[in-house]
């Protein structure tokens, strides 16, 4: 099994988390363009990608189902409507889009959420970026064992 998890960043000029992910090892790299993370992807050829990041916008109100599901269950999703979280949207959905016409399967994953549930720690870490796409390709993991839940269309560890 080959998974990889993305803890996108909303600008190419900031640091994107990047985690590859098998059975016998994983390893986490910082990328920046969008034509990296593709390349990178593109020689693994993960059977899932996790990427942390909204895939698009609410249609009403500030919240998409999946966000208010996750409130309710004590988890703090931000906005997609705030500017930044707009500006990681967009990104996202063009990335999306691009690796989904390779043929990738792709899922929305909030990694907060996958730490509380997995029972791990962001303390310390040298990197948060890393360590957040880690948390994403563990959860692409559990999704292809199917030890996880939809919570219309964010994917969770169970």
């Amino acid at each position: 099994m080959k998974v990889v998890g993305v803890d996108l960043a909303g600008k190419s000029e900031n640091p994107t988390g990047f985690c590859s992910l098998t059975d016998s090892k994983s390893e986490t790299r910082l990328l920046f363009s969008d034509e990296d993370i593709i390349s990178e992807i593109d020689v693994i050829k993960p059977d899932c990608i996790a990427i942390d990041a909204p895939f698009w916008l609410p249609r009403f109100g500030a919240w998409r189902p999946c966000e208010e599901k996750l409130l309710r269950r004590g988890f703090r999703p931000l906005s997609p409507l705030l500017p930044t979280m707009r500006i990681l949207a967009l990104r996202a959905s063009k990335l999306v889009k691009v690796l989904r016409e390779r043929g990738y399967k792709i899922i929305e994953v909030f990694s907060n959420a996958s730490e509380k549930i997995l029972g791990l720690s962001k303390e310390p870490r040298k990197n948060k970026d890393e360590y957040d796409a880690l948390l994403c390709a563990l959860t692409a993991k559990a999704y292809l064992e199917g030890k996880y839940e939809d919570l219309d269309g964010i994917i969770i560890p169970r």
